[in-house]
């Protein structure tokens, strides 16, 4: 984390998910036998160790309302370490400064890194201490050590060294890598206690202990997570007393029992890296009635259990569902404005076809929130300016963006159209975006715009974009928009105002042959209207993870030729047939439709074909015709074309001529 504000998100985030956790305790806590009141925080210290994500969330709004009063808050501040329109973000949960301190924030992460040093310094100087104290104990004598290799062998545990130190209240084990068992001396230790801590040292207990230290040490400052952290200590130690009455028998253990009440005003401060059998009055207590409840707990808890922390690792650990819905991305006045602009920082959109969507829309509705989620984060600043230019002048609601040229007339309901997603280089792809237009405005600014017969011109906008990764999926227009005029009645074909994505050509004795092609992308944003009839509209509810429904390879293709130049008479016919080849190398066994006279056709292996009749004079002929593949699962990838074709020449049904088209015939 390099500012406060992501050391906000981590630790809310942990409270959050510790008072879940304790609220599910308690609910069970006569149910849940101590192993599994002890296991269940493996949770927390996964969510502690895992940086807080800002899509989702485990219960409230959390990112959304952090990320907000930081817009709000860095707007007045020039700070080092955060920015208004940088999403908070982290990559790992510890500190890091990145520079010299220069706003209120700075300084609060500032404080906050000091903290953690000093406490990481206050442990490290109180193992050492501890450390100290025992060497300057006195190694067991003949009957402790007896005792120790005694109980070892009862139980099966690895005894460690032993030192006997003057004024320790009980016994523990100190240090990991080479573990001493410290007793008081001239005091006889019960075999029940060496025990205890003979189990705890098996078990590594003492690692355990050092690393909930560390992760206290990284949450200082927040009071709630070290209550968390003491019922942590105390569970640990209720498991190593569970596993010690697993191994007594009847008036052994109602003994435990009475050393653990022995020791239950005792206030020993236990250090990181140590083992204690008493850690307070209170939680002594707490250990007390899990004794009795020893054996009591209901068959069949263990899988319950099991059940119970897979369940709750998934909400606690990645959240639930998002923290924010899109209502939050059309703000109504002006006070909204910085919680939308917010969501559009921290909502980024996951796929390419998400992007689009959300930018598409954003020019539908004219709602700057839609295309900042799908803008790189260094527009967001000139977005916001003008949406809020808009309200203080114009009146608009907080989300209006001016769509920009053309657009005023655009259809709502007719969608949009993605073309041709190539790679641009750098990572960045190229697309086109078209928009059905229902009127243009005249050049004059005065009504709208007509043709020769005074009807409304009406047609569509293309808008040619870059896509590429940048915190998300991002969206730029890469160019000047291309209206295409259309008078009523007229249609278009295929975004027949563009260039090809890509144009084969050979040129043969027998005429010229071409091949077109463009690729039509397709995001389901259908929504169901009524049930009983089944009408369906365009969603204008963006999707930043989208995902390409299919995707249409269109292939255009023509034969055009002179006819005096071949030779042939008046009233013949030309044909052309093409196969689409996953190698240029392909055989192909062509079908052996008669290509004479006029019409043309498709199958679904690849192949299409078609014919005309000509007539006589010196003049151009073409027959030309088209078909369309269809591919699936693209994800970010754009549609495959064809390598190569396989064209087959015909007069007057007869082959005259066969070849391959290859990139290297591209224009």
């Amino acid at each position: 984390m390099n500012n406060i504000w992501g050391f906000l998100l981590q630790t809310l985030s942990l409270s959050l998910t510790a008072v879940l956790l304790l609220a599910v305790k308690w609910l069970l806590v006569d149910k849940l036998s101590p192993r599994w009141q002890y296991g269940v925080w493996s949770i927390l210290a996964l969510r502690a160790l895992i940086p807080a994500g800002t899509a989702r969330s485990l219960l409230p709004a959390l990112p959304l309302w952090l990320e907000t009063w930081k817009g709000m808050a860095e707007r007045s501040l020039n700070s080092a370490y955060s920015a208004v329109y940088q999403p908070i973000h982290l990559d790992h949960v510890f500190p890091v400064l990145s520079g010299r301190p220069a706003s209120l924030t700075d300084w609060l992460l500032v404080l906050y890194a000091a903290g953690v040093v000093l406490s990481l310094a206050w442990y490290l100087l109180s193992y050492l201490r501890l450390r100290l104290l025992l060497a300057r104990g006195t190694p067991a004598g003949p009957e402790l050590q007896e005792q120790l290799a005694r109980v070892g062998e009862r139980y099966g545990l690895k005894p460690c060294r032993a030192v006997q130190v003057r004024g320790l209240p009980s016994a523990f084990v100190c240090g990991m890598v080479r573990p001493v068992l410290a007793v008081p001396d001239g005091e006889g230790v019960d075999d029940k206690v060496l025990l205890h801590e003979l189990l705890h040292l098996n078990h590594l207990d003492a690692l355990q202990s050092l690393g909930w230290a560390f992760l206290r040490s990284l949450h200082w400052c927040n009071p709630f997570l070290w209550y968390a952290f003491d019922r942590v200590g105390n569970d640990m130690e209720s498991l190593c007393d569970q596993r010690v009455l697993e191994r007594l028998e009847g008036e052994e253990r109602r003994e435990y029992g009475k050393i653990l009440l022995s020791m239950a005003n005792d206030r020993y401060p236990r250090a990181p890296g140590t083992t204690s059998l008493s850690n307070g009055g209170k939680n002594i207590a707490r250990r007390i009635a899990a004794i009795v409840r020893f054996k009591k707990y209901p068959r069949g808890m263990a899988l319950v259990s099991v059940c119970a922390v897979v369940v709750l690792a998934s909400p606690a650990l990645w959240g639930t569902a998002a923290a924010y819905g899109f209502s939050d991305f059309s703000p109504g006045p002006i006070k909204e404005l910085d919680r939308a602009m917010a969501m559009a920082r921290i909502n980024r959109c996951t796929t390419l076809a998400g992007a689009l969507d959300t930018y598409a829309k954003g020019l539908i509705e004219a709602n700057g929130i839609y295309i900042a989620a799908a803008s790189p984060l260094s527009r967001h600043q000139e977005l916001e300016a003008e949406m809020r230019y808009s309200v203080e002048s114009e009146g608009w609601v907080a989300y209006h963006l001016d769509r920009g040229p053309w657009l005023d007339g655009m259809d709502k309901n007719g969608g949009y159209t993605i073309y041709d997603i190539t790679p641009a280089g750098d990572g960045r792809f190229h697309a086109w975006l078209e928009f059905p237009v229902s009127y243009f405005l005249a050049e004059s600014g005065e009504g709208v715009a007509k043709d020769g017969n005074g009807e409304t011109l009406r047609g569509s906008v293309l808008v040619p974009v870059y896509i590429w990764q940048e915190d998300g999926w991002v969206v730029e227009e890469a160019g000047e928009r291309i209206c295409s005029y259309r008078g009523y009645g007229q249609t278009q074909y295929y975004g027949d105002a563009i260039p090809w994505l890509r144009e084969l050509t050979a040129q043969t004795q027998w005429g010229t042959v071409t091949i077109q092609n463009r690729t039509v992308y397709t995001i389901d944003n259908q929504t169901q209207t009524d049930s009983f009839f089944g009408w369906t509209s365009f969603s204008l509810t963006p999707r930043v993870d989208a995902q390409f429904k299919e995707a249409l390879t269109w292939v255009h293709y023509s034969y055009s030729c002179l006819e005096n130049t071949v030779g042939h008479q008046p009233q013949t016919s030309i044909g052309i047939m093409v196969a689409e080849l996953d190698d240029p190398d392909q055989e192909v066994e062509f079908p052996q439709e008669y290509l004479g006279g006029y019409g043309g056709g498709s199958s679904s292996d690849g192949f299409s074909w078609d014919s005309l009749l000509i007539g006589g004079g010196d003049q151009n002929y073409e027959v030309a015709g088209g078909s369309g593949d269809y591919a699936h699962d693209l994800e970010n990838n754009p549609a495959p074309l064809h390598p190569a074709y396989r064209v087959r020449l015909f007069w007057d049904g007869e082959m005259v001529e066969e070849l391959t088209l290859t990139e290297e015939d591209a224009l």
